[in-house]
């Protein structure tokens, strides 16, 4: 009977075979007499439910598989043809998210969420219906349904039938589409530009992980001591939030892979905000990043460090402003390298990165396409510079590399090393499975760069490059040179600077000042200290995905373009005296 019961607390035809394979443990449990075997039928019930337990798959999953192996044998519409490849994809997180200001709490909140992908490709992997087309998305129909936050098998496989239904119509119809355009150009599909899907080999990653515990309720007694430092200064507006995400990424396809991939990190971002006597805007910013949050900085850490920025910032309401346009070298110390690095290789239009768009069959390609393709081979930077992805590396020098990953969200294990800048040569981009030249090749990097390492050959001391800094400036006929150091400036794209005296080697504090422009051609004298450090960058967007970033500790650029940053400035009139004043 306690079996009997324990399976109907299951899907019963899904674990059948269990029951079935452990008949002789029941036999065994009715044969017993209850006077002397307590113990032993403890322990016998015992070994039932552990082996019920581990033969159970993942409930998301075996969900996911049914629906993908279901959708492979009976997907097809009127005489279109029949999918050649489905994924679906899970990600099943736990985010809390909360936001403190002047000592108090304005946002806690813990969401629990299950955000479904799918993707249907039909035809073939050389010809499908992405292969002339550059819109790659479905539109969600009305009837469709979100992924339910319980294990509630039948729930999740028509919350993904609802969507795989819709996106293979779609894919059907546009498949169709490009037979016929390919048929109407009569020449051979090589000698038409098009996108192939790449085969991949099947792989399995079923990762476990322990996550951290979190205190809630603790960490808005954080936030509310730490947000408190700002009600009797200057800058009220100020606040600290904190992001805590924790969950799996689910992935499934046709093809036989299977990810469960654990997803843990915390974000800590501070943003102090005022203005000076003439109301202009002055502000500073942190980020902390860790993978949970005991990793973070203490309190009495966050406390000391949030001092000490709005002692420095009291400082710079009384400094200069940045005027000027200035083109010259430029000294990079501290954070201010990876922020920069970062700019120049990943977020430019000229980026690492395919971005697998195609041209117009009419002969016109598209003026946003990137044009790193057509450069790999040649020189593209310093000779000194080589550029790497570690997507395994976990660890340097102590720090965790929070960008290291073990399959991209395709189902590509990534290399273990990849270089795409080799002594100044462009050796690779980073890219996914779509690809739309023959000498391209899946490499793992749907979801970004992961771990980037940036070498530099030409190397000195930090003084030597300051002297050197002073040595171009000179050379060049400037008035002064600059150094831009422990700025981070990723997210605002503002910062400060240090104006230095070509004579004394003085340096004067500046605020407010941005890039004008940001390209490859700032990486053509570039040198560097030997010794490197780790920085993990948050990425933008929902998602968040941590790049990992192993640079120079100072980096010497020998020709960017610095400017003014226009802000808006305007002077309140307080018609009533601000209370926090008093």
């Amino acid at each position: 009977m306690r079996f009997s019961v324990l399976a109907n607390a299951f899907n019963f035809n899904t674990y059948k075979h269990v029951a079935m394979d452990n008949h002789k443990y029941v036999m065994l449990l009715s044969s017993l007499t209850t006077k002397n075997t307590k113990h032993i039928c403890f322990f016998v019930v015992f070994t039932i439910l552990t082996q019920i337990s581990l033969a159970q798959p993942n409930v998301i999953q075996k969900a996911m598989q049914d629906e993908i192996d279901r959708s492979m044998k009976e997907l097809q519409l009127d005489t279109l043809q029949k999918p050649c490849y489905v994924s679906c994809s899970i990600n099943d997180f736990t985010m809390y998210s909360i936001s403190a200001m002047l000592g108090g709490i304005v946002n806690s909140n813990e969401l629990n969420s299950r955000a479904k992908g799918n993707r249907v490709l039909v035809g073939t992997y050389e010809l499908n219906d992405e292969s002339l087309d550059n819109n790659l998305f479905s539109s969600p129909e009305m009837n469709d349904i979100q992924v339910p936050l319980d294990d509630d098998y039948l729930g999740v496989r028509r919350a993904l039938w609802v969507s795989i239904d819709n996106v293979y119509k779609n894919a059907a119809r546009q498949h169709a589409k490009n037979v016929e355009t390919w048929k109407e150009q009569k020449k051979p599909l090589e000698e038409i530009p098009h996108r192939v899907f790449a085969k991949q080999p099947a792989i399995k990653i079923q990762t476990t992980h322990t996550f951290a515990t979190f205190d809630k309720k603790q960490w808005e007694a954080n936030l509310r001591q730490l947000s408190h430092r700002f009600v009797k200064s200057a800058f009220p507006a100020s606040n600290l939030s904190l992001n805590y995400m924790r969950g799996y990424n689910y992935f499934e396809s046709s093809e036989g892979t299977s990810l469960k991939l654990p997803i843990e990190r915390v974000i800590l971002q501070l943003a102090i905000i005022g203005r000076d006597e003439t109301g202009e805007l002055v502000f500073d910013q942190a980020v902390w990043a860790a993978a949970q949050p005991n990793e973070l900085p203490t309190v009495a850490q966050l406390e000391t460090e949030i001092d000490a920025r709005l002692k420095k910032l009291e400082a710079q309401k009384e400094s200069v402003k940045f005027d000027d346009n200035y083109t010259g070298p430029v000294l990079m110390e501290g954070s201010s390298v990876p922020d920069f690095m970062a700019g120049v290789l990943f977020m430019g239009r000229e980026r690492l990165m395919y971005d697998n768009t195609i041209p117009s069959l009419t002969g016109f390609r598209n003026d946003t396409r990137n044009s790193m393709e057509s450069r790999v081979g040649k020189n593209i930077a310093s000779t000194a510079l080589t550029v790497k992805a570690l997507a395994h590396t976990k660890l340097h020098k102590g720090v965790k590399l929070l960008g290291a990953f073990e399959a991209d969200s395709e189902g590509v294990v990534p290399p273990a090393e990849l270089t795409l800048i080799d002594k100044g040569i462009l050796k690779d981009l980073l890219n996914d499975r779509s690809l739309t030249s023959t000498t391209q090749t899946a490499n793992g990097h749907r979801d970004g760069p992961g771990v980037i390492q940036v070498s530099i050959s030409d190397q000195a001391t930090i003084k030597q490059l300051k002297d050197k800094l002073i040595a171009q400036a000179k050379e060049q006929g400037l008035d002064y040179a600059i150094i831009i150091r422990n700025e981070n400036f990723g997210r605002i794209g503002m910062f400060n600077v240090f104006k230095v005296n070509l004579q004394t080697g003085a340096e004067e504090f500046q605020r407010q000042a941005r890039f004008n422009q940001l390209n490859f051609r700032n990486l053509r004298k570039i040198w560097a200290t030997a010794e490197d450090v780790a920085y993990n960058l948050p990425g933008y967007g929902a998602d968040g995905a941590f790049t990992s970033y192993i640079v120079p500790q100072a980096m010497l650029i020998g020709e960017v373009e610095v400017v003014r940053a226009e802000i808006p400035s305007y002077k309140e009139d307080e018609f009533v005296k601000d209370p926090l004043k008093q």
